[in-house]
């Protein structure tokens, strides 16, 4: 923290105010079976259903329901006719890059379960295969061995894939997307309530002008990205040139508004 309040003393009064357990993974929880601190998955909703936020209840409802429902179906076919391994492709690409780093390690077995892991950039690890901890805590936190454990797993001849969490496996993922969203009838097949019927919306906004906005709003310190111009790149401004009279050789003016150009024609037609 010090070397960061040399760096930006504002970032570091940012960061007074806010538990180390939400933003430093040293501190963060081994529960959760994560090592990403993100908001993804809303900012990925958001933009999905930006088509039917600005519609009216019922029928955004019936937007994003539609949505979900060829969205999970989606992921349940593409887990059903492409998966064949035992974990997710996402996972498996992780465990391998983990793998080729494994000849940068030196395991030393203390049992079948304890291993010591030096590195060669001199760091040393200690290795538990049954409680499935090490040292570095990536292991415990992400649910992936990391490479001083695939060291470790390798030593023992065994399969690194028995050691990933099953929250990673292929059956877990068909086992979340499993539960299908029902379809329903339209509107005028539903049957009537002894509820009140709702008031129509009102569109009318008061000391608004201009359209609805449909962008949602950006928290304090969050940055606003512009788009950019299609098949442009990094917009750059227009650099300002001081101009130069031709006539005279003055800077800040052109021949047309030379003053004396005029002076030379007003002279020329007295005479």
């Amino acid at each position: 923290m010090n070397e960061l309040k040399s760096l930006s003393e504002g970032v570091w009064e940012w960061f007074q105010n806010k538990p180390p357990t939400q933003w430093s993974k040293a501190f963060f929880s081994e529960n959760s079976t994560c090592d990403m601190l993100l908001n993804n998955i809303c900012e990925s909703f958001n933009s999905n259903i930006l088509a039917a936020r600005d519609k009216s209840i019922i029928t955004m409802l019936e937007w994003i329901r539609e949505h979900l429902v060829k969205r999970l179906q989606k992921n349940r076919d593409r887990a059903n006719a492409k998966w064949k391994g035992k974990l997710c492709p996402r996972i498996n690409k992780i465990l391998d890059r983990n793998m080729e780093k494994v000849s940068d390690c030196i395991p030393i077995k203390s049992n079948s379960i304890h291993y010591q892991v030096r590195c060669f950039d001199g760091g040393q690890y200690t290795v538990d295969l049954q409680q499935k901890t090490c040292t570095c805590r990536a292991w415990q936190l992400c649910g992936i061995p990391c490479t001083h454990v695939a060291c470790a797993i390798l030593g023992e001849n065994m399969d690194p894939e028995d050691f990933v969490h099953q929250y990673y496996s292929v059956d877990m993922y068909k086992e979340a997307y499993k539960y299908p969203i029902f379809g329903i009838s339209y509107d005028a097949l539903w049957g009537p309530t002894l509820y009140i019927p709702p008031l129509p919306t009102n569109f009318g906004r008061k000391g608004s002008k201009g359209r609805a906005q449909t962008k949602r709003r950006k928290e304090d310190g969050e940055k606003d990205n512009k788009k950019k111009r299609k098949g442009k790149g990094t917009n750059i401004r227009r650099q300002q040139r001081t101009v130069t009279c031709k006539k005279c050789g003055t800077k800040g003016h052109n021949v047309k508004t030379c003053s004396k150009q005029r002076v030379h024609i007003f002279t020329s037609l007295i005479i």
